[in-house]
């Protein structure tokens, strides 16, 4: 359970980063979205992985699609600019994920 915990830290602070990167304000809210939008995702993903669909690719398009709609009504962006800012958060936290 503590790797699980880690996992879901790891991802909040790292696309809090890139949201950050990405947007250049509001440090806090775009913190407290990272937390929101991880928090209804990660566990969903992981349980959906674990027990539905072992798959993790099908389970990070699914993730990647609503963390983009999650991103662009939250900090009211276009599709367009939410779209890259979820792939871009997306991969990197695979990334890390796989490696780690």
């Amino acid at each position: 359970m503590n790797h699980l915990l880690l996992a879901w830290l790891i991802t909040i602070i790292v696309e809090f980063f890139i949201f950050l990167i990405f947007l250049k304000k509001e440090p806090l809210k775009l913190f407290l979205y990272s937390l929101l939008i991880n928090s209804l995702t990660l566990p969903i993903a992981t349980y959906g992985y674990l027990n539905v669909l072992n798959n993790i690719y099908i389970i990070e398009l699914i993730v990647f699609l609503v963390e983009t709609a999650l991103i662009m009504v939250l900090m009211e962006l276009d599709y367009k600019e939410a779209i890259l800012i979820s792939f871009t958060a997306n991969l990197v936290t695979a990334l890390i994920g796989f490696t780690l």
